[in-house]
Protein backbone atom coordinates (compact mmCIF):
# COMPACT_ATOMS: atom_id res chain seq x y z
CA UNK A 1 0.00 0.00 0.00
CA UNK A 2 1.32 3.44 -0.89
CA UNK A 3 1.00 6.75 0.86
CA UNK A 4 -0.47 9.12 -1.78
CA UNK A 5 -4.00 10.57 -1.69
CA UNK A 6 -5.94 7.42 -2.59
CA UNK A 7 -4.15 7.09 -5.95
CA UNK A 8 -1.79 4.24 -5.22
CA UNK A 9 -0.85 3.50 -8.84
CA UNK A 10 2.13 5.53 -10.01
CA UNK A 11 0.65 5.98 -13.48
CA UNK A 12 -1.94 8.17 -11.79
CA UNK A 13 -1.26 11.40 -9.93
CA UNK A 14 1.22 11.16 -7.07
CA UNK A 15 0.61 13.44 -4.12
CA UNK A 16 3.17 16.23 -3.66
CA UNK A 17 5.27 15.60 -0.56
CA UNK A 18 4.37 17.88 2.35
CA UNK A 19 7.54 18.15 4.49
CA UNK A 20 5.66 19.49 7.52
CA UNK A 21 3.50 16.36 7.60
CA UNK A 22 6.46 14.00 7.73
CA UNK A 23 8.40 16.10 10.20
CA UNK A 24 5.30 15.90 12.42
CA UNK A 25 5.15 12.12 12.00
CA UNK A 26 8.88 11.78 12.67
CA UNK A 27 8.50 13.74 15.91
CA UNK A 28 5.60 11.54 17.03
CA UNK A 29 7.55 8.42 16.06
CA UNK A 30 10.30 9.60 18.45
CA UNK A 31 12.89 7.06 17.29
CA UNK A 32 16.08 7.05 19.33
CA UNK A 33 19.68 6.28 18.31
CA UNK A 34 20.05 2.92 16.60
CA UNK A 35 16.29 2.46 16.23
CA UNK A 36 14.93 -0.24 13.95
CA UNK A 37 11.90 1.19 12.15
CA UNK A 38 9.36 -0.54 9.90
CA UNK A 39 7.27 1.57 7.49
CA UNK A 40 4.10 -0.33 6.55
CA UNK A 41 3.06 0.79 3.08
CA UNK A 42 6.04 3.03 2.41
CA UNK A 43 4.90 3.79 -1.14
CA UNK A 44 7.35 6.09 -2.89
CA UNK A 45 9.25 6.75 0.33
CA UNK A 46 7.78 10.10 1.32
CA UNK A 47 8.39 9.43 5.02
CA UNK A 48 11.91 8.01 4.71
CA UNK A 49 13.85 11.28 4.49
CA UNK A 50 12.09 12.74 7.52
CA UNK A 51 12.58 9.55 9.54
CA UNK A 52 16.24 9.11 8.65
CA UNK A 53 16.94 12.81 9.20
CA UNK A 54 15.42 12.54 12.68
CA UNK A 55 17.92 9.85 13.72
CA UNK A 56 21.07 11.12 15.40
CA UNK A 57 23.14 8.60 13.43
CA UNK A 58 21.18 7.08 10.50
CA UNK A 59 23.94 4.56 9.82
CA UNK A 60 23.44 3.11 13.31
CA UNK A 61 19.70 2.51 12.82
CA UNK A 62 17.62 1.10 9.99
CA UNK A 63 14.31 1.67 8.24
CA UNK A 64 12.55 -1.24 6.53
CA UNK A 65 9.98 -0.20 3.93
CA UNK A 66 7.23 -2.66 3.02
CA UNK A 67 4.94 -2.11 0.05
CA UNK A 68 2.99 -4.23 -2.42
CA UNK A 69 4.05 -2.13 -5.42
CA UNK A 70 7.40 -2.99 -7.03
CA UNK A 71 7.27 0.24 -9.02
CA UNK A 72 6.78 2.29 -5.85
CA UNK A 73 9.70 0.52 -4.19
CA UNK A 74 11.95 1.25 -7.18
CA UNK A 75 11.08 4.94 -6.87
CA UNK A 76 11.81 4.82 -3.14
CA UNK A 77 15.14 3.13 -3.77
CA UNK A 78 16.24 5.86 -6.18
CA UNK A 79 15.31 8.53 -3.66
CA UNK A 80 17.25 6.81 -0.90
CA UNK A 81 20.52 6.64 -2.83
CA UNK A 82 22.20 9.38 -0.70
CA UNK A 83 21.58 7.47 2.53
CA UNK A 84 23.86 4.66 3.79
CA UNK A 85 22.87 1.28 2.35
CA UNK A 86 22.88 -0.16 5.86
CA UNK A 87 20.20 2.34 6.89
CA UNK A 88 17.41 1.10 4.57
CA UNK A 89 15.84 -2.08 3.27
CA UNK A 90 12.89 -2.32 0.89
CA UNK A 91 10.69 -5.42 0.71
CA UNK A 92 7.71 -6.19 -1.50
CA UNK A 93 4.99 -7.42 0.83
CA UNK A 94 1.24 -7.92 0.96
CA UNK A 95 -0.01 -6.13 4.05
CA UNK A 96 -3.05 -8.40 4.07
CA UNK A 97 -0.69 -11.29 4.93
CA UNK A 98 1.74 -11.90 7.81
CA UNK A 99 4.56 -9.36 7.66
CA UNK A 100 8.01 -10.60 6.57
CA UNK A 101 9.53 -9.27 9.80
CA UNK A 102 10.69 -11.33 12.77
CA UNK A 103 8.97 -11.24 16.16
CA UNK A 104 10.01 -8.32 18.39
CA UNK A 105 12.43 -7.05 15.71
CA UNK A 106 11.27 -3.42 15.54
CA UNK A 107 11.57 -0.47 17.90
CA UNK A 108 9.08 1.60 15.92
CA UNK A 109 6.40 0.87 13.31
CA UNK A 110 4.83 3.55 11.10
CA UNK A 111 1.62 3.09 9.12
CA UNK A 112 0.42 6.20 7.26
CA UNK A 113 -2.57 6.42 4.88
CA UNK A 114 -2.78 2.67 4.40
CA UNK A 115 -5.29 1.23 6.86
CA UNK A 116 -8.46 2.17 4.96
CA UNK A 117 -7.40 -0.03 2.03
CA UNK A 118 -7.21 -3.24 4.07
CA UNK A 119 -10.27 -5.48 4.55
CA UNK A 120 -8.99 -6.68 7.95
CA UNK A 121 -7.56 -3.65 9.72
CA UNK A 122 -7.34 -5.44 13.07
CA UNK A 123 -5.06 -8.09 11.57
CA UNK A 124 -2.45 -5.49 10.60
CA UNK A 125 -2.39 -4.09 14.13
CA UNK A 126 -1.93 -7.59 15.53
CA UNK A 127 1.03 -8.00 13.16
CA UNK A 128 2.43 -4.65 14.26
CA UNK A 129 2.18 -5.85 17.86
CA UNK A 130 4.03 -9.05 16.94
CA UNK A 131 6.97 -7.34 15.23
CA UNK A 132 7.41 -4.68 17.93
CA UNK A 133 9.69 -5.32 20.88
CA UNK A 134 8.15 -4.81 24.34
CA UNK A 135 8.07 -1.04 24.86
CA UNK A 136 8.19 -0.45 21.09
CA UNK A 137 5.71 1.96 19.52
CA UNK A 138 3.33 2.00 16.56
CA UNK A 139 2.47 5.33 14.95
CA UNK A 140 -0.83 4.85 13.15
CA UNK A 141 -1.84 7.85 11.04
CA UNK A 142 -4.39 8.60 8.35
CA UNK A 143 -6.07 11.48 6.59
CA UNK A 144 -9.85 11.83 6.87
CA UNK A 145 -11.06 12.17 3.28
CA UNK A 146 -14.62 13.05 4.24
CA UNK A 147 -13.26 16.31 5.66
CA UNK A 148 -11.51 17.65 2.54
CA UNK A 149 -12.11 21.40 2.32
CA UNK A 150 -12.08 23.28 -0.97
CA UNK A 151 -12.89 26.97 -1.08
CA UNK A 152 -15.29 27.21 -4.00
CA UNK A 153 -17.43 29.68 -5.84
CA UNK A 154 -20.83 30.25 -4.15
CA UNK A 155 -22.75 28.32 -6.78
CA UNK A 156 -20.47 25.30 -6.39
CA UNK A 157 -20.89 24.68 -2.65
CA UNK A 158 -23.53 21.92 -2.94
CA UNK A 159 -21.60 20.28 -5.79
CA UNK A 160 -18.34 20.41 -3.80
CA UNK A 161 -20.00 18.66 -0.87
CA UNK A 162 -21.32 15.92 -3.13
CA UNK A 163 -17.95 15.50 -4.84
CA UNK A 164 -16.05 15.17 -1.56
CA UNK A 165 -18.47 12.61 -0.10
CA UNK A 166 -18.51 10.56 -3.30
CA UNK A 167 -14.70 10.60 -3.50
CA UNK A 168 -14.44 9.54 0.14
CA UNK A 169 -16.68 6.52 -0.49
CA UNK A 170 -15.31 5.36 -3.87
CA UNK A 171 -13.27 2.17 -3.87
CA UNK A 172 -10.63 2.55 -6.56
CA UNK A 173 -9.28 -0.37 -8.58
CA UNK A 174 -6.05 -0.73 -6.58
CA UNK A 175 -7.85 -0.72 -3.21
CA UNK A 176 -8.85 -3.92 -1.42
CA UNK A 177 -11.35 -1.94 0.67
CA UNK A 178 -12.43 1.66 1.21
CA UNK A 179 -13.07 3.65 4.39
CA UNK A 180 -12.43 7.30 3.73
CA UNK A 181 -13.58 8.38 7.21
CA UNK A 182 -11.07 6.13 8.96
CA UNK A 183 -8.95 9.02 10.25
CA UNK A 184 -11.55 9.86 12.89
CA UNK A 185 -11.76 6.20 13.98
CA UNK A 186 -8.07 5.38 14.40
CA UNK A 187 -8.19 5.64 18.18
CA UNK A 188 -11.10 3.18 18.34
CA UNK A 189 -9.33 0.73 16.02
CA UNK A 190 -6.11 0.97 18.00
CA UNK A 191 -8.04 0.64 21.25
CA UNK A 192 -9.30 -2.84 20.39
CA UNK A 193 -5.80 -4.06 19.45
CA UNK A 194 -3.27 -5.69 21.82
CA UNK A 195 -1.43 -2.35 21.90
CA UNK A 196 -1.84 0.38 24.49
CA UNK A 197 -2.96 3.78 23.19
CA UNK A 198 -0.66 6.51 24.52
CA UNK A 199 -1.70 9.62 22.59
CA UNK A 200 -3.99 10.92 19.84
CA UNK A 201 -2.94 13.90 17.72
CA UNK A 202 -4.28 15.86 14.74
CA UNK A 203 -2.72 18.21 12.20
CA UNK A 204 -4.23 20.36 9.47
CA UNK A 205 -2.45 20.73 6.14
CA UNK A 206 -3.32 23.90 4.22
CA UNK A 207 -2.69 24.68 0.55
CA UNK A 208 -3.31 28.19 -0.81
CA UNK A 209 -2.47 27.76 -4.51
CA UNK A 210 -4.28 25.88 -7.24
CA UNK A 211 -1.17 25.16 -9.28
CA UNK A 212 0.70 21.98 -10.37
CA UNK A 213 2.85 20.70 -7.53
CA UNK A 214 0.48 22.04 -4.86
CA UNK A 215 -1.51 19.70 -2.63
CA UNK A 216 -4.94 21.21 -3.26
CA UNK A 217 -4.38 21.06 -7.01
CA UNK A 218 -3.34 17.41 -6.76
CA UNK A 219 -6.34 16.39 -4.69
CA UNK A 220 -8.82 18.29 -6.85
CA UNK A 221 -7.56 16.69 -10.05
CA UNK A 222 -7.37 13.24 -8.48
CA UNK A 223 -10.92 13.63 -7.18
CA UNK A 224 -12.18 14.72 -10.59
CA UNK A 225 -10.33 11.87 -12.33
CA UNK A 226 -11.64 9.20 -9.95
CA UNK A 227 -15.24 10.41 -10.16
CA UNK A 228 -15.03 10.83 -13.94
CA UNK A 229 -14.30 7.08 -14.13
CA UNK A 230 -17.32 6.21 -11.99
CA UNK A 231 -19.74 8.11 -14.25
CA UNK A 232 -21.50 9.51 -11.17
CA UNK A 233 -20.79 13.07 -12.32
CA UNK A 234 -20.84 14.52 -15.82
CA UNK A 235 -17.76 15.90 -17.55
CA UNK A 236 -19.26 19.43 -17.65
CA UNK A 237 -19.86 19.32 -13.88
CA UNK A 238 -16.30 18.24 -13.12
CA UNK A 239 -14.65 20.51 -15.67
CA UNK A 240 -16.73 23.47 -14.50
CA UNK A 241 -15.81 22.79 -10.87
CA UNK A 242 -12.08 22.72 -11.69
CA UNK A 243 -12.45 25.91 -13.73
CA UNK A 244 -14.05 27.57 -10.70
CA UNK A 245 -11.07 26.62 -8.53
CA UNK A 246 -8.73 28.13 -11.14
CA UNK A 247 -10.69 31.38 -11.03
CA UNK A 248 -10.40 31.48 -7.25
CA UNK A 249 -6.65 30.98 -7.56
CA UNK A 250 -6.45 33.84 -10.05
CA UNK A 251 -7.84 36.23 -7.43
CA UNK A 252 -5.94 34.74 -4.48
CA UNK A 253 -9.03 33.18 -2.88
CA UNK A 254 -8.25 29.46 -3.27
CA UNK A 255 -7.84 27.38 -0.13
CA UNK A 256 -7.63 23.64 0.46
CA UNK A 257 -7.21 21.82 3.76
CA UNK A 258 -6.90 18.23 4.91
CA UNK A 259 -7.03 16.77 8.42
CA UNK A 260 -4.42 14.18 9.40
CA UNK A 261 -4.89 12.10 12.56
CA UNK A 262 -2.26 10.09 14.41
CA UNK A 263 -2.42 7.58 17.25
CA UNK A 264 0.69 6.60 19.20
CA UNK A 265 0.50 3.05 20.56
CA UNK A 266 2.90 0.95 22.62
CA UNK A 267 3.48 -2.75 22.95
CA UNK A 268 3.22 -3.35 26.72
Amino acid sequence: MAEPPREHALDEMVEPVVPSRFRWLARLLDAGPGARIVDLGCGTGAAFDAILSSLADPSAGSVIGLDSSVEALRTTGRGLAPWPATARLLIQADLNAPLPVADAAADRVLCHNVLECLPDQDALLREAHRVLRPGGKLLLSHSDFDALVFACEPGDLALTRRLVHAYCDTQQAWMDAVDGTIGRRLADIAGRSPLAVLDVQAAVIVSRRFQPGELGYAYAHNLAGVLRHTGAFSAPELDGWLAGLRRLDDCGAFLFSLNDYAVVCERP
